[in-house]
């Protein structure tokens, strides 16, 4: 696959139109970019050397941080005077972008503590344990690349068989980690200048868990440190490639993640993984760009969803958000690894607390019998209030509490237990799984999943003389909540009302190997999981075929044959915006004997219905086979229920269902050969158009041949008119003027007369974003003429136009997200200005104008307009 000066020889002669300038589209600001840096693409016909060229003749003093050739470009800094529009504006120039900072999603602390246990039983969800045992396939001769924090490779689960440890050869022999690069070194954060060597060795950790995950074996170690049992990733015995493009800290920017891309192109990886996270964005991104044309020269690229699953719908990442790449969604892991407490016949897991010791186990004697701090009414108390147990003799008993940590945490109500004298607390989880508490130093305290401690309060209303035993012993148990979406699992549709997510893998509560020097093994949760373990099962499939399949051939076989499932406790399936195709089934996907065509359906939104659809059934067995075609359908999400303009953070799930109708309901192929079928799509007939109702669900071919697993199609539409979609937060009073001050400090605007200086009390626009808009503007006028100057530009933000992505519901300080302008009187005049002008005193009105998705743009016609009023600027 290796590609070598791919535009070395041509030649530039007729250079086209000038290129476009992308501002965020993420909803980040200049803190999330790098000064003065810029990744460029060039167009197809011209050749690295003419695009310096121009860029010399048009006076623009740059430095080269990389070059491209896949993508066809080059990321450099600007010593000059000259912006992204002004490079924009150059001969040969095709796309301009500022340089973006990405991090590793923030992984959620695992529910509980367990062992390499929820390794092996993970790949029960999945079908990988039965790939393993029957098919015999282990990833063998597939290359993955890594693109993280690097790998720390000498970590027995990456060693070769015989071996005691793992290494790193580049090109070399006998080691499983045999490509790899460092691009920044240790003490790179995205602020600083990177220092590149050849060792990619992990100081953080994510890049190390990933890895495990695809491919870590330790089912032969004999050296220290071992795990409780040994585990097994879902590819053993792939080659990986490591490419490191973080620190031990911070951020990367966009520039070295393109370059991490293309050395791993160039080095042969069969397919990379980018456990990676942006933010809610469009697809015109570089990395998507780039990773559209890596998966058409033979490469797949899996990325993940994103970790803002209670920030509401439409918070994909844009990390995969490319037409042929992979977003994979997560779901818990079904099996946990669990010490148990026995009751009135009932075997329960619990959690014990940090304080306390995961691998400590309770052991009570029978006197520490079980007692439910009830109110009078019976109700299952918190325990957070010491008069709660005011008439109660607890002392040697094990308190049973309600485990809501809204009130108090864990350490409060454990105090006020301990010096009552209690034996021991159980807190009932909720809404249901197990919390991790973190405890009284002392104290035997633990979390009991919510249906467990509804056993025990019915067995002990029965007998309350019934006694507690503690097992001395984990046991592996399905866990409450298991086996579902993960609620942490960000919800699709993007910008353009694209499906995605894909496809879901397990992510929640995954064990897998972590740098020595952290403690060798870590249970985490995240889509970052997610993702490497669908990058391994496609490894899996490459052995299996023996073939270099393309990426849209190989995410169209495991998204047909993906498990559709429910959310916890529902009887209906869950939304496709939320799992794509559903959770992965690799034995499934491997043993198929059936494709179909397009791998997803985009029905977009009343006004735009692409209500005829045509699938395309091919039968890859090897005898004629009949299918039943039928459809599926699943939750509908609404976000909009109450007439609000901001989605809520937890859409409501109704029972919207489209209706849908096939040209032949069943279709008889012959082996190698393929059927089309017109499938036609009937909107809801439930469901409010003026609420903006997702719905979705799923095309359904099954063989007739018993035991053979059924294909299917996901779809998705949005019921009403998405122009009419409303795209500002003006519950909240978005968007809104407010005025700087010259400490910085942002205040109300004092008067309805009052007069801003740019200086000392500078005119500041607050926005903040319910939905994506191909073109977010803040535009500038002047009162009297009514003439427009140009686009509000700021230090922070840039010139405020562009596509950009919807503000999440609450920022990292648990504050309304929204995004603040601080405008100096700088403006750019038009898209295609190549630097900003400065403004003198005077009187302007300022306008904020939102394109509606799925227009053409014609202003103001096809925009949400708000007026912010006229004002006056003096000296």
């Amino acid at each position: 696959m290796k590609i070598t000066a791919i535009l070395s020889a041509l030649t530039a002669a007729t250079l086209v139109s000038a290129g476009k300038f992308h501002l965020s589209t993420t909803g980040q600001g200049q803190s999330d970019t790098l000064p003065n840096a810029y990744i460029i693409e060039y167009h197809d016909n011209v050749s690295r050397s003419n695009a310096h060229a121009n860029l010399k003749k048009h006076a623009i003093d740059y430095k080269v941080r990389s070059e491209y050739g896949i993508f066809n470009g080059a990321a450099i800094s600007v010593k000059s005077n000259h912006g992204g529009a002004a490079l924009a504006a150059v001969p040969g120039v095709k796309n301009v972008w500022p340089i973006h900072l990405y991090s590793h999603p923030d992984v959620k602390p695992a529910k509980h503590n367990g062992t390499s246990t929820e390794s092996m039983n993970v790949h029960h969800m999945t079908g990988v344990d039965a790939v393993h045992k029957k098919l015999k396939l282990t990833g063998k001769g597939v290359k993955v690349g890594i693109i993280d924090t690097g790998i720390d490779y000498k970590h027995p689960a990456f060693a070769t068989p015989g071996a005691t440890e793992g290494c790193f050869a580049r090109y070399g022999k006998n080691c499983r980690v045999k490509y790899g690069w460092d691009f920044v070194g240790d003490a790179y954060t995205s602020l600083n200048t990177p220092v590149p060597d050849a060792d990619p060795m992990d100081c953080n950790g994510h890049g190390t868990h990933v890895a495990g995950i695809v491919g870590g074996n330790e089912m032969n170690i004999k050296t220290s440190p071992k795990p409780i049992i040994p585990w097994i990733g879902v590819a053993p015995e792939v080659t990986f490639g490591a490419y490191r493009i973080f620190g031990c800290e911070g951020r990367t920017g966009t520039d070295i993640i393109l370059a991490a891309m293309e050395m791993a192109f160039n080095d042969g990886m069969d397919i990379i993984n980018m456990s990676l996270y942006g933010g809610p964005a469009f697809k015109n991104n570089p990395m998507a760009i780039l990773g559209v044309k890596l998966i058409a020269h033979g490469m797949n690229i899996a990325g993940c969803a994103g970790n803002d699953g209670a920030q509401g719908v439409s918070m994909v990442a844009d990390t995969a958000l490319g037409d042929s790449a992979t977003s994979v969604a997560s779901f818990d892991n079904a099996y946990g690894s669990h010490f148990t407490v026995s009751y009135a016949g009932g075997k329960y897991p619990y959690n014990p607390s940090v304080a306390w010791g995961n691998s400590r186990i309770i052991d009570l004697p029978a006197t520490a019998v079980i007692f439910p701090l009830f109110d009078k009414a019976g109700v299952l108390q918190d325990g957070c209030d010491v008069a709660a147990y005011t008439g109660f003799d607890v002392k040697g008993k094990v308190v049973l509490l309600f485990g809501d940590l809204t009130r108090c945490g864990s350490i409060g109500r454990g105090d006020i237990a301990k010096g009552l004298g209690v034996a021991g607390v159980l807190a009932v989880s909720t809404p249901f799984g197990m919390t991790l508490l973190s405890g009284v130093a002392d104290l035997p305290m633990a979390s009991l999943e919510a249906r467990g401690g509804e056993a025990i309060i019915a067995a002990y209303k029965k007998n309350p003389k019934n006694v507690l035993n503690w097992s001395k012993t984990v046991s592996t148990v399905m866990v409450e909540g298991g086996g579902a979406p993960a609620d942490m699992s960000s919800y699709g549709i993007d910008g353009d009302l694209r499906s995605k997510p894909d496809i879901g893998g397990p992510g929640g509560n995954i064990y897998s190997a972590y740098p020595r020097a952290k403690g060798s093994y870590a249970l985490l949760s995240g889509t970052s999981m997610a993702t490497p373990y669908y990058a391994g099962a496609q490894a899996l499939y490459y052995q299996l075929t023996k073939s270099k399949p393309s990426g849209l051939d190989v995410r169209r076989v495991f998204k047909n044959t993906a498990t559709i499932s429910k959310n916890w406790g529902s009887k209906t399936y869950a939304s496709a915006a939320k799992q794509g195709a559903g959770l992965i089934n690799v034995w499934n996907a491997l043993t198929t004997s059936a494709h179909v065509s397009p791998d997803h359906i985009d029905l977009l939104d009343s006004a735009n219905l692409r209500k005829t659809q045509q699938i395309t059934i091919k039968n890859v067995g090897k005898k004629t086979e009949s299918y039943a075609l039928s459809h599926t359908p699943a939750d509908a999400l609404n976000s909009y229920t109450k007439g609000n303009v901001f989605p809520h953070a937890r859409p409501a799930i109704e029972a919207d269902y489209a209706s849908v109708s096939f040209s032949a309901n069943k279709v008889k192929i012959p082996a190698g050969k393929s059927v089309k079928v017109t499938v036609t799509f009937t909107e809801p007939k439930n469901g409010n158009a003026a609420q903006f109702p997702l719905y979705s669900g799923y095309v359904v071919a099954t063989p007739a041949t018993e035991g053979s697993p059924s294909v299917h199609v996901p779809y998705i539409g949005l019921k009403g008119d998405v122009r009419k979609m409303p795209i500002m937060d003006t519950d909240l009073g978005f968007p809104s003027l407010a005025v700087t001050q010259a400490n910085g400090t942002v205040i109300e605007v004092p008067t309805p007369n009052f007069v801003f200086n740019f200086k000392t009390a500078a005119p500041t626009i607050i926005v903040r974003y319910g939905s994506h808009s191909p073109d977010g503007s803040i535009r500038v006028f002047d009162a009297k003429t009514k003439k427009f100057l140009g686009y509000v530009f700021t230090a922070w933000w840039g010139a405020a136009f562009g596509p950009t992505g919807r503000n999440a519901d609450l920022d990292a300080n648990g504050k309304h997200d929204a995004r603040q302008y601080d405008w100096r009187g700088e403006v750019w005049g038009t898209v295609n200005a190549t630097a900003p002008v400065q403004l003198g005193p005077g009187s302007y009105k300022l306008v904020v104008a939102n394109q509606k998705k799925l227009t053409k743009g014609a202003y103001p016609a096809d925009y949400e307009v708000f007026d912010l009023g006229t004002f006056e600027v003096s000296h």
